[in-house]
């Protein structure tokens, strides 16, 4: 029993040892995956609550930060961005996987679904000239499915050059500046305009409300 579970010869050990590692990175993946594809329900659901927050709240400043204020892209861009985010801390509190290769994971793979919001967005309505809500909808929950199944493959890949770790975790932080930052200092570009009166960031008072509660006015303190 002693010789079969330790055996003597060194290359024996090493194959059982390169054996077990390999299933704890097996069962680690999968957890990974369970985990990103978990992420999908979650992130729909809170980024489509948070379209509706800013109004719900009677129009409070500081929820302003991660919840739409407006029917601009860039207000749609936070409803990917801050949930997926919070996902992403509750992933590392439960994977425990090395923290700076995850959150530079993170870095990559939280810039995938506004991305591609922004191109099937613009995409689509260049060639019909309008937006359809069926189809904006359809844009969010393809974006949050293909950041999630990206962000399983960085996440797995245990990123661990410094360079490409760097990279990662300085995008990351160049997203959090931005988003935390816009919606209060809008820059002069399409993509924070409302498209239906042009205001960019917080309408001010007396603005027919942007969130869709027909014949709504925002009234702020």
């Amino acid at each position: 029993m002693f010789l079969r579970r330790y055996p003597c010869h060194p290359k024996e050990w090493l194959l059982g040892e390169i054996l077990d590692q390999e299933r704890l990175d097996a069962g680690m993946d999968r957890s990974i995956v369970k985990w990103e594809v978990a992420g999908i329900p979650f992130v729909v659901v809170l980024g489509s609550a948070l379209h509706f927050a800013f109004a719900w709240s009677g129009y409070w400043h500081p929820l302003a930060l991660v919840a739409a204020v407006n029917e601009s892209v860039w207000e749609h861009l936070k409803l990917a961005f801050w949930p997926g985010f919070l996902w992403a801390l509750i992933e590392q509190c439960v994977l425990k996987v090395d923290a700076w290769s995850f959150l530079a994971a993170k870095g990559f793979s939280l810039l995938i679904a506004p991305l591609l919001i922004i191109i099937i967005f613009y995409g689509y309505t260049s060639l019909l000239g309008r937006n359809i809500i069926a189809l904006d909808i359809a844009t969010f929950v393809i974006a949050i499915t293909a950041g999630q199944l990206f962000s399983a493959q960085f996440v797995k890949a245990d990123l661990q050059a410094i360079s490409v770790r760097s990279i990662g975790v300085a995008l990351l932080a160049c997203q959090l500046a931005a988003y935390s930052a816009f919606t209060f200092y809008p820059p002069a570009l399409r993509v924070f305009e409302d498209p239906r009166n042009g205001i960019r960031g917080i309408p001010p008072v007396n603005t027919p409300s942007p969130l869709g509660t027909h014949g709504a006015v925002i009234r702020l303190n």
